[in-house]
Order: C-alpha cells, then structure tokens, then sequence
C-alpha cells in the first residue's frame, strides 16, 4: 500500500489564512497544511475537500488514475461535489469512478450535479453511488472493474474491502458519519479515523478489535484546547490510540499518523515531540508512504525509551509532562510515593486531589515507597512521582547510600517501561536549614545517578519539556 497524503490539516488548514497566533505563524513559515486527505495506491481517496484536487497538482500527483473516493461525512473540508463536474471536463471523464459514503453525503453529490450538471448518477454514468452504512462492506473492484458491493473479498486480487464503522461526530444530517477500515489489495490494513471524538461508540470498537492495522490516521484537530467540536485533543488523541492498542487494533509495528491538525496544536517541533511519546507521527502535506502489509517497522525506526526521567521546579509541569509520556499506554501503572492525605494539611491535600483526577481512569495507582520490587518484576509501564518524595523518606537513614544503589542497579536492569519524576534542586538558593542542605546535596546526587542510567532525560520549565539526554 502506498499512502500519498494530499492534506493533513484542518478544515480551515494550518495556517488559517486570517490568524496571526504564533502557532500559525510558525506554520506560515513552515510547514503548511492543507484539508486532510489520503491517496491510497493513485487509485482510492478517502476525503474529498475542496482542497484536495489543487493539492494534487501542487504535488504534481494526477487523478486520472483514481477509481473509488470514499467520504466520511457532508462537511465541507470533507466533501467539496465540485470536483466530480470539473473531472466531467477531463480526458477521463467516461472512465467508472464510484463515490463511497453516508446518505447525508451522497444527496450532496446528487444536489450539486442536478444543480450544475443537470444529470442524475445511474445507467450510462461513469460515476456511482454507493452508501457506507456503519457495519456493511464493500468491494471496490480494480482499475476499469467495478464489484458488486458485499461480493466476498479475494484476498490478493484487485479490489479493496472498506468496511465503514461509526464515528462519533454529527448527526445523521451530515451522515451519519463514518470511518474506514480498509484493506488493500496487497492485504495491507489502514484505519482511516477523521473526523470523531471519544468515546468510539462500543460497536466501532467491537469492529476493529484484533485488525492489527498497519496504518492509522486519527484526527486530532484540538491539540491543547479543547472543546472545539466532536474532535479530538491531544489528550483524547493519546487515550484512543491507548485503547486501540488494549484491542490489538494497534501493534507495535502500526504507524500512527495525526491529522486534521489545526492551529489549536503548539508550533514546531513540541507537536512532534509530544506525538513521538504517544509512538505517532505528523508527516508533512505532499508525503508519500510505503505501507507493507504484516507490520514491517519503516527505515529508522527505534523502539519507544524504556527509562525516562523528568525534572524540574516547582510547578514546572513535570507530572504532567510524565503522564503525556504514558498516556497512549493500554496500562499503566502509577507509582506515588507521597503520604496519603490525612485532613490534616489542606494544601496538601488539593495537590494530591489534582494529581488523581488527571489520571485516565483505567491506570492503577500504587501508593509505595518500595520501588525497587516493582522495578524488576515484570508488568506494564510504571509512573513514579516523585523520586524526590522517596528520598525525603530516606532522609535520616543510616543506610542511605546502600538503598540509592539499589534504587538505580534496579533501574537500569528494569525491562519495564517507567517514566520517574523528580525535582530539579540545582536551580535556586542554598537552604537555610541543614536538613534542606543535606536534601538538595542527597537528591541531587540521585538525580545523577539515575539520570546517568536513563535513556532519556528531560527538563520541564514553564509547562515545556527539553531533551536533555541524548542531547
């Protein structure tokens, strides 16, 4: 399967053309995108902007090849009808296209060639209708054969199967809309997710458990503000890929590519930082993309850091750098080592209160200071916060130095995924206590030594995260 993306941004793209945000101007600069679309093979679409057809002439890409078009639903940035009228005017415009998509969608096609064409899609026209309705599948056969829909799949013949499931997005006036689940000729799998927010409705995911899919495409138009209609943040972005990969619809070696990306998303490279945690990517507008089937990793490919460790300040934003890192995991394990709340410190007690919440509810939390037994026995990914708190615990034992050696040969030996946090004490003025001087001297030879046996380190300051490890 190769996968040409024609667009990757939003319905207003990224820039939008009347922002002056500094994410925009970023992108101005940039990278641009334009309305999200994907070209599968020269010969399947799935989105049909306005954009689109321009998009392929910039990118030197011809349409003439182009046999199925499949809509999710009757937005505007996904279904542009023109496009069908300027191809009547082509050297291709006797040759069979079918337009796959919900109800909604096809009387806009229907419409539009009334209105503009004065003609009807049926006998003698080159172009077909075909509804997706959530839970059916169709055929779409090879160049110049088109299949009966619902005729059985031949695996490795010239047609693709393109089950439509439900997404959760709009009503039935623009749909009801739906994703697609495709499988390739070559008996590659694509999940093509845009437009939908989260909760999938329980079907949908019923539908994708086990597809193992060699490439999903999942919207994520939010970024870090949320609200903007049934879309996804990057939050909602990380839990449904974590829930994709509990199904087994993502495997390790599924690429996870986000689009419909808008200017709600933070500029630069802190977007492809943050997508790299979840093990997703943001290719530019115009890449082309090789897609075996079985799950062959792309060229480059490494494995996700096995031990992170993050510091910083106070209020800097490190915990919540650290749950970002584990976020798209199918399980996680949340280590506190603070003291539980007991009525009697109010402040402390609002701190703790907002560390739970943020926590997606699937994730276990352990209340411990014993790090080490869970260091080296296996399970799923661990969240520590903090290592800070663990060494206040130790502060007067005699013992101290034997329990940090054991603390980090358990650490490097861990073969679990597992993100620690701690706080950064090199950073401000000597403490005025002896007990504050022997806590910022102990922790930080800590921070140290684990950061010495990390794969990676990071530094939050300001609610931003720099690499520090490998530099």
């Amino acid at each position: 399967m190769r996968l040409t993306l024609l667009g990757t941004g939003s319905a207003d793209g990224w820039p939008n053309p009347w922002c002056e945000c500094a994410s925009c101007a970023w992108a101005r600069a940039h990278e641009p995108r334009g309305q999200t679309a994907v070209l599968v093979d020269d010969r399947l679409l799935i989105d049909f902007g306005p954009d689109v057809p321009r998009a392929a002439s910039r990118f030197g890409v011809s349409l003439a090849g182009l046999r199925h078009v499949l809509v999710g639903h009757a937005h505007p940035d996904h279904l542009g009808p023109e496009a069908l009228m300027w191809r009547s005017w082509s050297t291709i415009a006797d040759q069979p296209l079918d337009v796959v998509a919900p109800p909604a969608a096809l009387e806009v096609c229907r419409a539009f060639l009334r209105r503009w064409e004065g003609t009807e899609p049926g006998e003698g026209s080159p172009l077909r209708l075909l509804p997706a309705v959530a839970g059916d599948h169709l055929e779409l056969g090879g160049p110049g054969e088109p299949t009966d829909p619902g005729e059985p799949h031949r695996p490795g013949g010239p047609g693709y199967l393109v089950r439509p499931v439900a997404a959760r997005h709009g009503d039935d006036s623009i749909g009801p809309a739906v994703l697609y689940d495709v499988t390739a000729p070559d008996g590659a799998r694509l999940l093509y997710g845009c437009d939908t927010a989260v909760p999938l409705p329980p079907a949908t995911l019923a539908a994708l458990a086990g597809r193992a899919f060699d490439v999903v495409l999942l919207e994520e138009n939010n970024g870090d503000r949320p609200g903007f209609g049934e879309h996804l943040d990057l939050p909602d972005f990380a839990e449904l890929v974590a829930e994709l990969r509990g199904l087994g619809a993502v495997v390790p070696s599924t690429r996870v590519l986000a689009v419909h990306l808008s200017h709600r998303n933070p500029p630069g490279g802190e977007l492809t930082a943050r997508l790299a945690r979840i093990g997703a990517e943001a290719p530019p507008d115009g890449s082309v993309l090789e897609i075996p089937p079985g799950g062959a990793l792309p060229d480059g490919a490494t494995a996700a850091p096995r031990r992170v460790l993050i510091t910083g300040g106070t209020r800097s934003g490190k915990s919540a750098q650290a749950e970002d890192w584990l976020r798209a995991e199918p399980e996680v394990v949340y280590v506190a080592t603070g003291w539980a709340p007991d009525g009697s410190d109010p402040e402390w007690a609002a701190r703790v209160a907002v560390h739970r919440e943020r926590r997606p509810a699937r994730w276990h939390t352990v209340e411990t200071q014993e790090l080490e037994p869970l260091l080296r026995s296996p399970g799923p990914a661990l969240l520590v916060d903090s290592v800070s708190l663990w060494v206040a615990a130790r502060l007067d034992d005699p013992d101290f130095g034997a329990a940090v050696d054991r603390l980090v040969e358990a650490w490097r030996a861990t073969r679990r995924r597992v993100v620690a946090v701690t706080d950064e004490v090199g950073s401000g003025a000597v403490a005025p206590t002896a007990a504050g001087r022997l806590f910022a001297d102990r922790l930080g030879q800590v921070n140290a030594r684990l950061a010495a046996e990390s794969d990676e380190v990071w530094l939050a300051v300001a609610g931003l995260a720099t690499r520090l490890r490998p530099a």
